[in-house]
């Protein structure tokens, strides 16, 4: 049977992106629905700044980001040296 490892570049910028697009629809509820406190929660996990402002989007989107990739250097080489043994 032949190992299937993953490649860090792929995982990394799926995660990345995964996570900025739901970044974005958050902000996009906050700015539609302003009393749904459940978009302004997962919204305030990256940025102490207004949720709708600029400088929370950007933040938002810079975090989840480096999030994204911290997160799938460690998945990436936790499954692939279980994969391998």
């Amino acid at each position: 049977m032949e190992n299937s490892q993953l490649d860090l570049m792929a995982v990394g910028w799926a995660l990345s992106g995964a996570l900025v697009v739901l970044l974005v629809l958050c902000e996009a509820a906050a700015m539609i629905l302003p009393g749904w406190q459940l978009a302004h929660n997962w919204l305030m996990l990256f940025s102490t700044a207004e949720v709708g402002s600029f400088r929370n989007l950007i933040d938002g989107i810079i975090f989840s980001t480096v999030f994204g990739w911290i997160t799938a250097a460690v998945l990436v080489s936790i499954y692939n040296r279980l994969v391998t043994r």
